[in-house]
């Protein structure tokens, strides 16, 4: 049973969002080290030190408290394994992020102060989009989340970085616009902004205003479908991606997606659980569409991070097909599999694209391009990196042996279970297609003679290590899936 903790003594907020605390303050202090040090320390890397050790110290402080319930407040803010393994999802990305942007000599690249306390304030809004049980915390986390992501996008201080930071900024305004709008309806219905009040005061009020909660009901489905790049709403996620420094590519195609469908289950299951089944037709058109448009529209790309973008919203489709089997079979058991299925795919993608977007990081810095005929004739460059993408690439195609397969076969037998045998069928072929430029790349990586000297390219310590750990996280979850999908149905969810 959950303990909800009344007042804001600091010893109770302590114990329900340590990590967020922790993470905060680390941000406030790295402020005040960029305006106070000189130039020579903020270029020996001491940002990134500290924002590496809050992260440890963040990280520790959330797997003592799994296993615990508790709530701020009225229960708007809360502690639930649900919560947790999302948020150390969160940090685990980010601290990956940060070990990619350090240079040869371990100094972060790119803006250094403002990068780094940036990316944690990123992180703190995404663990608050975790926790919220309240449609107002729940708009604070989603902006503290967008606001470091718009001027991440834009530290690059290019023309490609200007154009993907404005449109990103542009149409991430207008989708804040309609959350907040959807609210207001929802609250006006309601009375309250806390999720599950708000969820029992639709079940019955359901008749008499319809109307009204289904229009707010899709208004913040389209906000948060730009969050997460669903199709129709993906069009500022291949120029932000391509315009982005390449760390922070990978951090919003996988932190920043993963804190989206956080938020979505924690928005459609307690407020509108009780009228669930009715969405079915919504979800399975959402997640189809975005299956196959993102991989044909991938195939056509010549630039490497517009190639992932689109692939990126291919996967925003896997990903929402959990959604259309709870309304399938909407029951407790059924629940925590997909909430499970949902979670292993999302830590598998995480780990896919942190490794792909690694090697990237290094084939664009010597090649001084992120064309795809940058990458032709990589294996005689560095067999290391060749062959790490090349597991990176198949296991977002869905390879066997690699978690990306594992993960598409869970979420693809949760829709067999529950009748959903075309959707099944369209992953399987939607799959088929990613091959095409999947395998592509692949091609010109072992079976091209690079352009020019085939002198061996040289790949940083700490970009060698986030590759290292990607293409570990990558082949261990394909070949022993069970070690995570055993323990997450076990787990205390939503703290009950």
């Amino acid at each position: 049973m959950t303990t909800v903790l009344q007042g804001i003594a600091f010893a109770d907020a302590w114990r329900v969002m340590a990590p967020e605390m922790v993470l905060t303050a680390a941000g406030f202090l790295l402020m005040l080290i960029d305006a106070a040090l000189p130039p020579a320390a903020k270029r020996a890397g001491v940002s990134t030190g500290v924002a590496l050790i809050a992260l440890l110290v963040a990280g520790v402080l959330a797997l003592r408290r799994f296993g615990q319930t508790a709530a701020l407040g009225p229960g708007s803010y809360l502690l639930d394994d649900y919560a947790l393994v999302f948020k150390l999802l969160f940090m685990g990305i980010t601290l990956l992020i940060l070990l990619l942007s350090l240079d040869d000599h371990g100094r972060a690249e790119g803006a250094r102060g403002e990068y780094t306390y940036l990316l944690l304030f990123a992180t703190v809004g995404a663990m608050v989009m975790a926790s919220s049980a309240d449609l107002v915390t729940l708009f604070v986390g989603l902006e503290i989340l967008s606001v470091s992501s718009y001027v991440l996008v834009g530290l690059r201080r290019s023309s490609k970085s200007a154009e993907g930071a404005m449109k990103y900024l542009v149409i991430g305004a207008i989708a804040s616009a309609c959350v907040l709008f959807g609210m207001s309806y929802i609250y006006g219905v309601t009375g309250t902004t806390h999720l599950a009040e708000a969820g029992y005061t639709l079940f019955q009020a359901w008749d008499s205003y319809r109307g009204i909660v289904v229009l707010g009901l899709l208004l913040m489905l389209a906000g948060f479908s730009v969050k997460i790049s669903v199709v129709p709403f993906h069009m500022w996620a291949p120029d932000a991606y391509e315009g982005a420094p390449t760390p922070i590519t990978a951090f919003l195609a996988a932190a920043s997606k993963a804190a989206g469908f956080a938020m979505l289950v924690r928005v459609f299951l307690y407020a509108f659980a009780s009228h669930f089944p009715e969405w079915g037709g919504l979800w399975v058109g959402l997640a189809a569409v975005t299956m196959v448009a993102g991989n044909l529209l991938a195939i056509v790309q010549r630039n490497v991070k517009r190639m992932l973008a689109y692939s990126s919203i291919g996967q925003a489709g896997y990903l929402l097909v959990p959604f259309a089997v709870l309304t399938g079979a909407y029951h407790g058991g059924n629940l925590y599999q997909d909430m499970s299925a949902l979670y292993f795919y999302l830590a598998a993608y995480a780990l896919m694209t942190a490794g792909a977007f690694a090697v990237l990081t290094v084939v664009a810095k010597h090649a001084r391009s992120e064309d795809v005929d940058a990458f032709t004739g990589l294996f005689r460059r560095s067999p290391l990196l060749a062959g790490a993408m090349a597991v990176f690439l198949v296991a977002m195609a869905g390879m066997p042996l690699t978690s990306g397969f594992a993960g598409k076969f869970f979420i693809a037998l949760g829709a067999i279970n529950t009748g959903y045998y075309w959707l099944a069928g369209l992953m399987f072929l939607t799959s088929v297609m990613a091959f095409a430029y999947y395998f592509g790349l692949v091609r010109r990586m072992y079976l091209q003679e690079p352009y020019g000297p085939a002198e061996s390219w040289r790949t940083p310590a700490a970009a060698a290590l986030v590759v290292v750990v990607a293409l570990v996280g990558t082949i261990g979850l394909g070949v022993a899936p069970g070690v995570m999908m055993h323990s997450l149905p076990g787990l205390n969810w939503f703290g009950q």
